[in-house]
């Protein structure tokens, strides 16, 4: 299972003035009993569907197959969607994939696809992609619950035209819809040109959805074991159900950070991988808080950083700056590549203290070494320990964080399900693009 270490959070560790003390965490511990009514109260509306849906014997149906035909057909799956239509896949692939997938032979491949992510409209970008692969050797996945996203409406269009040149009235077999069972402007377009498709959950929110087959069904395509991610995601649900603070890892992730938000004025919150594979979990993380937690003047910004990369770029400000953060490293304890495989056996001088030391061992001592010096300078941090970074242990991480989320917003007081911000500007664009 996933480890949960908040250790450096505490006032034994950072001092009284930036840390939790036994008094803090027992009141935090009150105004929990509250916060897992608010949540409980989602999961009976269904809001909070995200925790129950991996549950549903029905979530996958349809999944292996659709994947063994893509796979047998085609080279590449372009995946057209933004926002949690994209980020929990792009987080799945880095994390679940080997290096370099898309320069692997399809043989290396497992004779999977390659896969392409496109969650922005940027021209160059997108016409120098459908221009690379070629468009008849391509899978086009459009993922929009509601289909009227413009960004994803503009990709399609723009797309299918490109289908069309190309192969003509069979434009059709190249394309499959992952939308709202019964409405929507996706839909309609589905039941209208007879395309494939596989639904979204009603109630499910995009940032909420990558363990649907908004995620499933692409991960699948790409040989992720799909399976696995759903059990440890209801692995983790169980341990998520605890009605307590002390029993329940993502009360504690969620109750913490935002603890430190109204009682420090700590309203940053900064997650560090210390893995290449977990990069863009920062990413996905990212917009799960801020848009769920970003209202009537509350929430707390999430940071993104990448060990150890940023130890040479951002660690002087955490350091030194402002006293206005809270830091959560991502470490994993074993890697893929076997440790021979990074092994130093020839330092000398002034490299010898790395003698006989690997790359992950390296990293390990980087991540510890930062936590620690952190802490002196009473930063506080959690850590979330990963024993490998693999499809059971990711299901475990998108639940526990979603969790965290939907309770940090019942502390808030705010609904963690809708985003109207996002929603005007949207609307506004419509509008100005309309009237052009």
């Amino acid at each position: 299972m996933l480890k949960f270490d908040f250790s450096n959070l505490m006032a034994d560790s950072v001092g009284q003035s930036d840390g939790l003390t036994a008094n803090d965490i027992s009141a935090l511990a009150e105004s929990a009993k509250g916060a897992h009514q608010k949540f409980n109260g989602w999961r009976e509306s269904r809001e909070a569907i995200f925790f129950d849906v991996v549950n549903d014997p029905d979530l996958t149906r349809g999944i292996a197959d659709k994947a063994s035909e893509i796979a047998s057909r085609f080279e590449n799956l372009v995946v057209l969607g933004i926002g949690g239509s994209a980020l929990g896949l792009r987080c799945l692939a880095q994390a679940l994939l080997p290096a370099q997938w898309n320069l692997r032979t399809s043989e290396a491949r497992g004779r999977k696809p390659r896969i392409f992510v496109c969650d922005n409209i940027d021209p160059d970008a997108f016409s120098g992609l459908l221009d690379t692969i070629g468009a008849e050797r391509t899978c086009f996945m459009v993922i929009s619950k509601s289909g009227g996203t413009t960004e994803t409406a503009a990709q399609y269009l723009v797309a299918r035209g490109r289908l069309k040149a190309a192969l003509g009235d069979r434009w059709k077999k190249n394309v499959i819809a992952v939308t709202d069972p019964a409405r929507g402007v996706l839909r309609e377009i589905v039941q209208k040109e007879g395309l494939d498709s596989f639904p979204v959950p009603p109630m499910l929110g995009g940032r909420f959805s990558v363990l649907c087959s908004v995620g499933l069904l692409p991960a699948a395509c790409l040989g992720i074991d799909i399976e696995a991610m759903l059990q440890g995601a209801r692995d983790m649900a169980k341990r998520c159900s605890a009605a307590t603070l002390d029993e329940n890892p993502a009360y504690r992730i969620g109750g913490f950070q935002h603890w430190f938000d109204a009682k420090k004025r700590k309203n940053i919150s900064v997650m560090i991988p210390y893995s290449d594979s977990l990069m863009l979990a920062s990413d996905w993380y990212a917009q799960l808080w801020a848009e769920s937690l970003g209202k009537e003047g509350k929430g707390s910004t999430p940071v993104k950083a990448l060990g150890a990369t940023d130890q040479h770029s951002q660690v002087q400000l955490y350091m030194e700056g402002p006293r206005d953060k809270v830091f959560t490293f991502l470490g994993v304890e074993r890697f893929r590549a076997d440790d021979s495989a990074t092994r130093i056996s020839d330092a000398e001088g002034a490299y010898a203290y790395l003698n006989g030391k690997d790359m992950g061992e390296i990293l390990r001592a980087e991540q510890q070494a930062t936590t620690k010096a952190l802490a002196s300078q009473g930063r506080p941090s959690m850590t979330v320990s990963f024993p490998a970074v693999d499809a059971r242990h990711m299901g475990e991480f998108f639940m526990a964080y979603e969790t965290a989320t939907a309770f940090a917003g019942a502390l808030y007081g705010v609904n963690p399900f809708d985003q109207p911000g996002v929603e005007l500007g949207k609307k506004l664009t419509r509008e100005m693009l309309a009237k052009a």
